[in-house]
């Protein structure tokens, strides 16, 4: 699936969840007894929908007097989703947030703009402070990794394209922002380094060079040369991000297990979280690290959990499991088959 129909799709979907889930903003931003009788009826008129102009135009009034009432300006938020207005959306629930700055609603709203508009490093951070105010549903922490993994990859192809094309300054740039992303890489530190040699930056390259010699310590008894195996690193990163270490142990292990065939599918198919999914129980799943995976995998019926409601995450793979999961992922993708291609 390419970004920009990804991109779409997220759109689409803001429109979609407002239609399927309106949440009331006072949920979250309780108000005073006085504001709450004519709140009521704007909130009603909101979920009947026969005169947007006219509630617009009521909350315009009432933000006149109170210009910290952070509901009110979550509704003509959801008020500009539903025009179509992305624009007018990601103003109002801004304004809301920096009047209520712990507002979850508005947060969540920016984030899904921000991904919907190729953000990503934006749309990372705004899921990531969902995150962090305990907001538990199962898909913010798949949607903040896709974030960061999409970042990280715009700004590794953006930097080593402005470095081919001897833009030196903008490749710095990039690759900074992308340290930002993950400070402990080592792949990131010793790239930069060379690209602050060829600017004459000498002491700089030499301080990002140690910084990657202190995450890999092997790396000053054996420093990485051929340009080729820094490229593989950076795909690879553009993958992974921060948690390419993963990847390594995943790649090196002997068999994989239950648990990593999740993530991979996952972050090498990231479209399947796309699909409708129907949530499954599953009792053993809690101390995991793929634990989103593997709800996300069985949620859209790509693995199956075991009668007993486990998963067995650090179960190896049988070979059976694995050849069925990859026909229906075929079938979920609408990839050709052997015949269709002949």
């Amino acid at each position: 699936m390419n970004l920009l129909f990804l991109g779409l799709v997220f759109q689409s979907s803001l429109v979609l969840l407002l239609c399927t889930s309106k949440k009331n903003p006072v949920v979250i931003s309780p108000i005073s007894r006085k504001l709450q009788k004519n709140y009521d009826k704007l909130w009603n008129r909101f979920i009947a929908g026969s005169d947007d102009t006219k509630l617009r135009k009521d909350l315009e009034s009432i933000l006149k007097k109170e210009k910290t009432f952070d509901p009110a300006w979550v509704i003509e938020g959801y008020l500009a989703l539903y025009k179509g207005d992305n624009t007018a959306a990601r103003a109002r629930f801004s304004d809301a947030l920096k009047v209520n700055p712990h507002n979850r609603i508005a947060i969540y709203y920016l984030a899904e703009l921000a991904f919907a508009h190729s953000e990503y490093t934006l749309a990372a951070g705004l899921y990531g402070q969902l995150l962090s105010r305990g907001v538990s549903l199962p898909e913010i922490d798949t949607k903040r990794q896709r974030a960061s993994l999409l970042a990280m990859d715009s700004l590794l192809n953006t930097a080593a394209l402005a470095e081919r094309e001897s833009r030196l300054g903008e490749a710095e740039e990039r690759y900074r922002q992308a340290l930002a992303i993950a400070p402990n890489e080592p792949a990131l530190h010793s790239r930069l380094a060379d690209l602050l040699a060829k600017q004459n930056n000498m002491e700089e390259a030499e301080k990002e060079r140690r910084a990657a010699e202190d995450l890999v310590p092997h790396l000053a008894a054996k420093p990485v040369e051929p340009d080729a195996a820094k490229a593989d690193d950076l795909e690879d990163l553009g993958r992974w991000g921060s948690e390419i270490d993963l990847f390594h142990q995943i790649r090196d292990a002997e068999a994989a297990t239950r648990e990593q065939v999740a993530l991979l599918i996952v972050r090498y198919f990231p479209q399947v979280t796309e699909f409708r999914q129907t949530p499954r129980i599953i009792i053993d799943i809690d101390t995991s690290l793929a634990k989103s995976e593997i709800q996300m995998v069985v949620a859209v019926g790509l693995m199956d959990p075991l009668p007993n409601h486990a998963f067995a995450p650090a179960a190896p793979v049988t070979r059976g499991d694995l050849a069925s999961t990859l026909a229906r992922l075929s079938r979920l993708l609408a990839y050709p088959t052997a015949q269709a291609c002949r």
